[in-house]
């Protein structure tokens, strides 16, 4: 069992991906914040050692990792939790029995995740249907993810917008269909003969409404592009057209490929080729625009801008602009999400440098996100990247991305400059436990 892209400790978090570890010493049948033993009343996180309850079963204690475990049962702690010591009543005539000791029992659920490099993950559904959401990002609210994309058509090869869809997941290997969360509109943006692509949702810091950014522009691209809107009281809920992202002087970001990211500095819009909007407090206009050019490297402009931060440092991935095709993808490092940012070069093997369509180009996909995933024992870091139809070809790619794939791999962390330096056919990753095993 090999384990990779972990951090020390947990507790490191990407912005609004929802509570990333369970709760410490939850007991077996009992409260996850407070480890109640069976018929005890439990007391509230952080009381000294030596809690009361009715003396029946066994009281609770409490550890500096967090609350203990049921008495009677043994509590199982997400972080190490003491075991429940025996309940004395209020006249210390009662004891109840002693707790068995705390297990450190935080595994699960275990997704299996298996493609080859040749084709990629083809994720089915619960129904049995190909997942089809992509070029989106991946949200955590509880002990769910939620995915949400670009639905693509059989129909056509045009890549014209006709919707949103969102699947959920307790192991991002097994996926429900959540249906069309933003269908396509009458008209507008995203109306008829549009492209819509790249939907982010975050949960804005300080309303904690969710919050759907992406790209919209004319069927040539180039007529207009802007980046657009959309909201929800519930992360798989239907989404409210709002319409163009705009500042207090009406100016729109007119930018293409983009995404969006959330955490305790607040609330942003990254676009292609390095551009950095602050979003307002209620997440529905920007306030300001930082280029950081270092983030495209040697590209020119660096597109589907993916940005996750781990300990105290941020990540920003980039891809070269070719269309449909993959290509080798690059990133970018810095202690605040500001800046300022030092290039690091190619985050999988590359034998021709010169050659940006060379070889591995990033195990045939193009960034669109990185998934956090903080347990008990650490924090896998989950890259999606799509595995775009005719990825490989060079003549007609994209033509045909109801077909698309997924490829899904642990980033691997501070062992090289490299953050996939293998492709790995089939692992397992541990939700519970943030890790990931061969």
């Amino acid at each position: 069992m090999a384990l990779g892209a972990l951090l020390a400790g947990c507790g490191t978090s990407q912005g609004n991906d929802g509570s990333h570890a369970n709760a410490a010493g939850a007991a077996q049948g009992g409260s996850a914040t407070a480890g109640s033993a069976a018929g005890g009343a439990a007391p509230e996180a952080g009381t000294p050692n030596g809690g009361q309850n009715d003396g029946t079963t066994g009281g609770t204690t409490v550890s500096d990792g967090g609350a203990a475990g049921s008495a009677a049962l043994g509590g199982v702690s997400s972080t190490g939790g003491s075991a429940g010591s025996a309940g004395v009543s209020s006249g210390g005539s009662n004891a109840g029995a002693a707790g068995s000791g705390g297990a450190k029992s935080c595994h699960g659920p275990v997704g299996t995740i298996s493609g080859p490099l040749a084709t990629g993950i083809a994720f089915k559904d619960t129904a049995g249907q190909p997942v089809n959401a992509h070029g989106g990002g991946i949200i955590r609210v509880g002990d769910t993810f939620y995915l949400h994309g670009e639905l693509f058509l059989s129909t056509t090869t045009d890549n014209l917008f006709h919707g949103f869809a969102m699947y959920s997941s307790a192991d991002l290997a097994t996926w429900k269909n959540e249906g069309v969360i933003l269908p396509q509109q009458s008209a507008g943006e995203l109306g008829p003969d549009r492209h819509g692509e790249r939907p982010h949702i975050i949960q804005c810091p300080s309303t904690g409404e969710f919050v759907l950014y992406a790209h919209a522009a004319s069927s040539d691209y180039q007529t207009d592009k802007e980046v657009v809107y959309a909201t929800s009281a519930t992360v798989n809920g239907q989404y409210a057209y709002k319409g163009p992202l705009k500042n207090a002087s009406g100016a729109q970001i007119v930018h293409s490929d983009m995404s969006a990211y959330a955490d305790s500095s607040g609330a942003y819009v990254l676009a292609e080729s390095g551009h950095l909007f602050t979003l307002a407090s209620d997440c529905h206009s920007w306030l300001s625009d930082k280029s950081m050019s270092a983030v495209n490297g040697t590209s020119g402009g660096a597109e589907s801008p993916t940005v996750f931060k781990a300990g105290s440092t941020y990540y920003w991935i980039g891809s070269n602009k070719t269309g449909w095709r993959a290509n080798n993808n690059f990133y970018s490092t810095a202690p605040a999400i500001t800046g300022p940012w030092t290039y690091q070069g190619f985050i999988a093997p590359v034998a021709d440098t010169a050659d940006i369509l060379s070889d591995e180009r990033t195990w045939l996909s193009q960034s669109t996100w990185v998934q956090p995933i903080t347990g008990c024992e650490g924090t896998v870091y989950l890259y999606w990247g799509d595995h775009w139809d005719g990825t490989q070809d060079t003549t007609a790619p994209g033509k045909h991305n109801d077909r698309a794939t997924y490829v899904f791999q642990p980033l691997i962390l501070g062992q090289s400059k490299q953050l996939l330096p293998t492709y790995k056919t089939t692992w397992k990753l541990d939700v519970g436990a943030g890790t990931w095993s061969e």
